[in-house]
């Protein structure tokens, strides 16, 4: 199911984040002028999805001429760097790592190309579990990340000033998704689907138990579904690239963060959806065997974070934990480096509580 990469695949992809991190003007568009009354002026030109764009830069100058001279400069300078970034992504592929291509690669590079992970976005599910593969040099099984389905979480408030229409920004990317009729009228649509059956969803943390109905992230015009623990998964959510083209950019969980709250969902999720609870175990086993090797240290601190919870998800957890594989099983008390605490509910608080004695 699993296997390692080569070895230099962990250095290519380190030095392809440290590209994707360097800030550059955009490569694309030309300089043109437009003489008026004997007067010339002159535009940054740009062709878009929404057809033709020109940028007032000023009239025609000694002055002007060199501020030009220097954005063509840079222009040059960025499409060295977004050359050098294929070529990364290239020789990334041809060792074994997991690439992204049609739709899905152009739905994520349409939003991060307008900010969605600049402003709170974090990409979760299947689509983020691809990543983690060529994040810590390993490749997977592809029935781990194929799926219908590529889902979002939005932070419901951010810091900064950020407005931007994501709808409009999908129907760039795939004009044929559509947001569906719903049969409650008074439940608002928080996906968009194609005909076909590919979804885009939009999920968001949940402040308390009776927040059940989707809310309004009115900086990207879209309404996103409060689900259980969401505030687990985002917490140290990290930088992260999708191999297309010169590499994407996104954000997506720790990947120690994602491997337990899989754990947790498998045991929320109704009997009936025996399918998508052995894929939750098996993408959460996967990463549990690779960090509990690679990098325990991160696997400790995230799961130090679940039992200092005296919500549910200690108790979700733990239950999984007991259920895995026994020699994972075993990796995972080895990593962790102590017992997993019992947890129980307290009945008078109605809080869970995990207890140090024991272990499953």
């Amino acid at each position: 199911m699993t296997s390692r990469l080569p070895e230099n695949c962990l250095l290519l992809y380190a030095d392809l984040m440290q590209k994707m991190a360097l800030h550059a003007p955009a490569s694309g568009g030309a300089f043109v002028s437009k003489t008026i009354k004997g007067k010339t002026y002159w535009y940054h030109q740009t062709d878009t999805a929404a057809g033709r764009k020109q940028a007032y830069m000023g009239l025609e100058s000694a002055e002007l001429f060199a501020e030009i001279a220097e954005r063509k400069k840079a222009m040059a300078r960025h499409g060295e760097l977004l050359a050098e970034r294929r070529r990364l992504v290239a020789m990334l592929g041809v060792a074994g790592a997991h690439l992204e291509k049609g739709r899905v690669a152009k739905i994520i590079g349409k939003l991060s190309d307008a900010g969605l992970f600049n402003a709170g976005g974090v990409m979760v599910g299947s689509f983020a579990f691809a990543c983690y593969g060529n994040m810590l040099g390993v490749k997977t099984s592809s029935a781990l990340s194929r799926t219908e389905d590529i889902d979002f979480s939005l932070a419901r408030t951010i810091a900064v000033a950020f407005n931007r229409n994501m709808r409009e920004v999908l129907l760039e990317a795939e004009p044929e998704l559509r947001t569906p009729i719903q049969i409650n009228p008074r439940i608002i649509p928080f996906e968009m689907v194609t005909p076909d059956g590919f979804k885009v969803e939009f999920l968001t943390t949940k402040r308390a138990a009776s927040d059940n109905s989707p809310v309004n992230i009115e900086r990207f015009n879209v309404y996103a579904q409060p689900l259980e623990f969401m505030d687990y998964l985002l917490t140290e959510a990290q930088s992260a690239a999708v191999l297309n083209g010169a590499g994407i950019f996104v954000t997506v969980p720790d990947p120690a963060r994602f491997a337990l709250h899989k754990l947790a969902v498998s045991q929320l999720r109704p009997i009936g959806m025996q399918a998508k609870i052995r894929k939750d175990i098996a993408q959460a086993s996967v990463l549990l065997d690779i960090l509990s090797q690679d990098n325990p240290g991160v696997l400790i601190f995230a799961m130090d974070a679940v039992f200092k919870r005296d919500d549910a998800l200690p108790h979700f957890v733990c239950s999984a934990i007991a259920r895995l594989d026994h020699s994972l099983h075993e990796k995972v008390i080895e990593a962790y480096g102590r017992d997993i605490p019992v947890v129980t509910l307290d009945t008078k608080t109605g809080r869970y509580v995990a207890h140090s004695k024991g272990h499953f």
